[in-house]
């Protein structure tokens, strides 16, 4: 028992036993009813203050719940747009052998070829190393003694070319499809070059393509296969070299 309230009984005891004393033998202190009044306050003003702060952690507490509640909502959303996005994201990136795309991109269907290849003069049965160049536009073959004469009318080119095998030249005949202008990095002068149609092989891909004859004794490799032979049929990846081995041309894998 604190002492407000041992304070407040004595005052009362005493009340009680002056009562039964009689009306003309009340004796009670002032000072004992002052500080019992004063522990009433107090009592009162520590549970007036107990109120406050059990009001303050219930308001605390609703605020706590409504941040979880808010909480648990988001991650409940977050979750579903996972699992709305999830399907897509495998569809794109993860196919699996079982499963495979609906649409297959263009290019898987290309044949991919390393930034250095042998390739095969289909008509001379030549085979010849190349550079791919996805930069140039015309492929281009080392020739020599190049030699525009006139046939039937028309503009033909004699040349000669290596050949690997008999450690000699061929003199071969083309007609002239056209002339291009090429301007070098190295002088101010353009070049005018023929350009003439030979059958090549890359791989088991056959087509007839056009290239400039032009004098590459000065460069590694003697032929240059650019855009004109490689568009909508084959890749190039530079960081390989001799991933395919020139075959036989067949009549379905030719280009005319």
């Amino acid at each position: 028992m604190n002492s407000c309230v041992r304070l407040i009984l004595i005052s009362l005891l005493a009340v009680a036993l002056a009562a039964c004393a009689g009306p003309r033998h009340v004796l009670v202190k002032k000072d004992h009813f002052e500080a019992a009044d004063q522990c009433l306050l107090a009592q009162q003003a520590g549970q007036a203050t107990s109120r406050e702060q059990q009001e303050h952690i219930a308001e605390t507490l609703a605020l706590l719940r409504e941040s979880l509640e808010l909480q648990r909502r988001g991650d409940m959303l977050a979750r579903e747009m996972i699992r709305e996005t999830r399907p897509e994201q495998v569809d794109q990136s993860c196919p699996t052998v079982d499963e495979p795309r609906r649409t297959q991109p263009a290019q898987l269907d290309k044949k991919i070829v390393g930034g250095k290849e042998q390739v095969l003069l289909t008509d001379l049965g030549i085979v010849k190393g190349a550079r791919m160049d996805t930069g140039a536009t015309t492929s281009s073959l080392d020739a020599r003694d190049v030699e525009i004469f006139e046939r039937d009318g028309d503009q033909w080119v004699r040349f000669k070319i290596e050949d690997p095998d008999n450690d000699g030249m061929i003199e071969l005949e083309r007609k002239r499809v056209r002339r291009v202008l090429i301007t070098q990095s190295n002088t101010d002068e353009p070049e005018r070059r023929p350009v003439i149609e030979m059958r090549i092989t890359i791989g088991e891909i056959t087509q007839v393509a056009e290239f400039t004859l032009s004098n590459r004794s000065h460069l590694e490799f003697p032929v240059l296969i650019g855009r004109n032979v490689l568009r909508d049929l084959m890749l190039v990846d530079v960081g390989q070299n001799n991933l395919t081995e020139p075959r036989a041309p067949q009549s379905s894998n030719s280009r005319d």
